[in-house]
């Protein structure tokens, strides 16, 4: 399970909204993007979406997709992944602009979300 969130906070509810209908454009991601309260989460800061992205294929499907909505934000955004062993990578708008950079971060992204030995 992979977990993201959305910066800057304000209007990052908007932000998550949009992004879930994004990923859930996906066939491969669409049954898979839940959006939860994590615990421990401070009041003020809402839900983060969560998706199962058990394999490469379906890793590389959400960073291009991430990547792609990135692309077509005209504020200025970060995206961050986690998994529960504590790995966390940022993908953002700045970033996105710049193909090979998108390249080099969906290739760095999907070899750090992709459950070892799969």
């Amino acid at each position: 399970m992979i977990t993201l969130s959305v910066d800057p906070d304000l209007p990052s509810a908007d932000a998550r909204r949009s992004l879930a209908s994004w990923l859930r454009a996906e066939e491969r991601l669409r049954k898979g993007v839940t959006t939860t309260s994590p615990e421990g989460m401070s009041a003020d800061r809402t839900d983060v979406l969560q998706v199962a992205a058990g394999d490469a294929g379906t890793a590389m499907v959400l960073v291009q997709a991430i990547a792609g909505w990135l692309t077509h934000r005209r504020d200025d955004v970060t995206v961050t992944l986690s998994r529960p062993d504590g790995w966390s990578a940022e993908l953002d708008v700045h970033r996105a602009r710049d193909m090979d950079q998108v390249t080099a971060l969906i290739e760095a992204a999907v070899r750090a979300v992709t459950p070892s030995g799969k």
